[in-house]
């Protein structure tokens, strides 16, 4: 007993150190994790499939369609055979079998197949891209919910740094009140402000945990326990206006990003629809095959084994001569033999001619145009905010560069002034 209870304790501490040296996460890990378990790239993906899957039936919808049928059936009392065409006796049970293998090829049909694998391929490629925006996006989450981590951890920091140092010149008056040095109301002020930075760590500390908090769920992440990110080195590029130009970017951005290419493939494919729309006015043409055969237990065939004998015409009033004549007797058919005799073949072409049919292939047509339309404008939308997300960026770009070094510049002054508030402080002053 006292070993298993040592070695479950072993347990439990082992456990705890491996949680406790967890490595913080990278912010490449935190993408690959999004991309694995977020539920939005699992519907797109499964969408993607089901694409993926609309092609291969079109392009099975092209070959001949083959059918194989087959019948048994038990007849009782009178009737007429399908066989003979003939009645039964009514005491008589008759078995048959019905065979037949049939095939339909589409010869002609408005060119509807070719234009429905052609939209399929399309739509395909719309929802690989699809898939590829939606990725883009949640790695573009991840990486502000990341930053903003950072941030949080930082101004966290910060203000516990304050807090620290509020903390330490109020001790310090407090000594010089006791010594008489300072009046109380110089104490109390640092007093206050104490107490004020001590309100703002904890602020800092609940944004920080709140920014953690959404992080991991965009992770898909069941807990908070642990969980730290890795600070990497951050290097401030070279400025170069000159490659912040809009219309450049632009047309980069029109080749590369995949909401542009799903919208212009969603378009490519709203025009095969409507070409697929207009073949239904077109007449349809079809080759059909079939082979058939049947067997029925009422069918016989003669066997002449018996004799019958009859006089002939060298019969006299006292003697009599018989003629020998070979007797038919009906026997049962047998399945081999009437499968290869009742074997047919048929060979034949259909034209269907689309009259009337309630109007609905003009309706179709109608909604396909319109839905063309609204693929094409959406196209268009797509354009027009890529290129406003374009300019808006060389504008943060810009303003963001020019505040870095405008904060440069007063992180050095303030450091200036605080080393020299810190020895008027030192002082006594």
């Amino acid at each position: 007993m006292f070993r298993q209870l040592t070695l479950i304790v072993s347990l439990i501490i082992f456990s705890g150190l491996v949680v406790s040296a967890q490595q913080p996460w990278t912010l490449q890990q935190c993408i690959d994790q999004a991309l694995k378990y977020n539920i939005q790239i699992k519907q797109s993906s499964l969408n993607n499939d089901l694409n993926k899957v609309q092609v291969t039936q079109n392009t099975a919808s092209m070959f001949p369609s083959i059918n194989g049928n087959a019948t048994q059936d038990y007849n009782f009392g009178r009737f007429i055979d399908p066989q003979t065409n003939t009645y039964t006796n009514r005491d008589q049970q008759v078995n048959s079998n019905n065979f037949s293998l049939s095939g339909n090829l589409t010869l002609f049909e408005g060119l509807q197949l070719q234009n429905n694998l052609k939209e399929s391929k399309l739509s395909y490629l719309a929802s690989q891209n699809d898939l590829k925006k939606i990725k883009n996006d949640i790695s573009i989450n991840v990486v502000n919910f990341y930053l903003q981590v950072l941030f949080n951890e930082d101004l966290m920091k910060i203000s516990l740094d304050q807090m620290n140092a509020s903390g330490v010149q109020r001790d310090r008056m407090k000594r010089m009140y006791d010594l008489g040095s300072v009046n109380k109301g110089n104490y109390l002020d640092l007093e206050s402000q104490f107490a004020s930075d001590e309100v703002k760590y904890i602020q800092a500390q609940s944004q920080y945990t709140q920014s953690l908090l959404s992080l991991t769920q965009l992770l898909e992440l069941d807990t908070l326990r642990n969980f730290t990110i890795e600070k990497p080195e951050v290097i401030i590029p070279v400025f170069d206006s000159t490659q912040l130009q809009v219309d450049r970017i632009y047309q980069v951005a029109l080749k590369t990003q995949p909401d542009v290419k799903s919208s212009e493939y969603k378009t490519l494919s709203s025009e095969k629809k409507l070409s697929s729309a207009r073949g239904a006015l077109y007449p349809r043409i079809f080759l059909n095959g079939t082979i058939y055969t049947n067997y029925s237990s009422s069918i016989q065939s003669l066997n002449y084994s018996g004799i019958t004998l009859i006089p002939n015409v060298y019969s006299t009033p006292t003697d009599t001569f018989y003629t020998s004549v070979p007797t038919p007797v009906g026997v049962d058919k047998p399945f081999n033999n009437q499968f290869n005799d009742n074997l047919g073949k048929a060979v034949g072409f259909t034209m269907q001619v689309p009259i009337f049919n309630g109007w609905s292939s003009r309706s179709n047509i109608a909604r396909s145009k319109i839905n063309l339309e609204q693929s094409r404008l959406n196209n268009e939308l797509t354009r027009k905010n890529i290129y406003k997300s374009v300019q808006q960026a060389v504008v943060d770009a810009s303003s963001s560069y020019k505040k870095f070094i405008a904060g440069q510049r007063s992180l050095d002054a303030l450091i200036e002034t605080f080393n020299y508030n810190q020895q008027r402080m030192d002082l006594g002053m």
